[in-house]
């Protein structure tokens, strides 16, 4: 199966957003954290998506990200902005935020909650890109979101230049072939599934946005090396030797599972904004024992 080329290929990582102790942002943690993802051969970032907590930054901790995040990064990879809310006018407000700090892509979800129909979900994209003319990944997010980009709102959307992929993180592997059969040349695949990646990429995907690779980035960089060079009997071995961590993380509390495992590696992005907690005793030492096993941890 051939694929569309992305715009934005490689491994690129929704990067967490650091809090200190009191849950306040701590900028000061970003370097560090960009450094780490970039040094492993991260091709590019996501600022506030579901990973980096987006939904839960007021207006002016998103603008302090965002600015603070784009100086560091400095032109080395490219940079989208997640862009959610819960109304039209709320992504508007964060996509042109997102302008102003010099992103060069926009990640856009479906609105939360809701509930927009098909023609309407297509609309409320279209508008974000007659407000901004940025580039726009499609974020097909449906447990999170309640809603699917489906073929009633891609339909509108595919032959639009700027909408130059759709991260699927449905989990429902019969959508790759829908996608390449109607939309063809149109809509690059995204991975957006650590526990899948490997059927796209076999199926011709060349980008991964994948939260994980926060924390193993060097790992999600390989996988789609192998893949990429044809070596896809490697890429299912690592595939294999990540699915331990890999499916807890995708099972439940994915956001402190990740934010745990960057703490164990020396980087401190401290603990996911309330209503979500912390990992407990018995899920941090599992994770613990996950990151031994794959040798980023000493077994004491």
């Amino acid at each position: 199966m051939s694929a569309t080329p992305s715009r934005f290929p490689g491994v690129i990582v929704p990067l967490v957003t650091p809090f200190r102790d009191d849950g306040s942002l701590a900028q000061e943690v970003l370097p560090q954290l960009i450094d780490f993802v970039l040094d492993a051969g991260v091709t590019g970032l996501v600022l506030a998506g579901t990973t980096g907590e987006g939904y839960a930054l007021s207006m002016d901790e998103r603008a302090l990200l965002l600015q603070t995040a784009m100086d560091e990064i400095g032109g080395r990879v490219p940079v989208l902005a997640g862009v959610g809310g819960t109304a039209t006018r709320e992504a508007l407000a964060q996509a042109q935020m997102a302008v102003e700090a010099g992103v060069h892509g926009l990640m856009v979800a479906a609105p939360a909650y809701c509930l927009p129909t098909g023609p309407e979900l297509g609309e409320h994209v279209l508008q974000v890109l007659r407000a901004t003319q940025l580039p726009i990944v499609l974020y097909d997010y449906p447990a999170r979101t309640g809603v699917q980009f489906g073929v009633d709102s891609l339909d509108l959307l595919a032959g639009h230049p700027l909408v130059v992929g759709i991260k699927e993180a449905s989990g429902d592997l019969a959508r790759i072939a829908m996608l390449h059969d109607r939309y063809g040349d149109d809509l690059a695949i995204v991975s957006g599934s650590d526990t899948l990646a490997m059927h796209y990429f076999e199926s011709g995907s060349d980008c991964w946005i994948a939260g994980f690779a926060n924390a193993l980035p060097a790992e999600h960089v390989e996988m789609l090396a192998a893949a990429q060079r044809d070596d896809m009997a490697a890429g299912w071995e690592m595939q294999h030797s990540l699915k331990p961590i890999l499916t807890d993380v995708e099972n439940d509390h994915y956001i402190a599972r990740t934010r745990f495992a960057l703490v164990a590696r020396g980087i401190p992005v401290g603990a996911p904004r309330a209503p979500l907690q912390a990992l407990g005793p018995d899920d941090s030492a599992a994770m613990r024992a996950h990151l031994v096993a794959l040798g980023h941890l000493a077994a004491s």
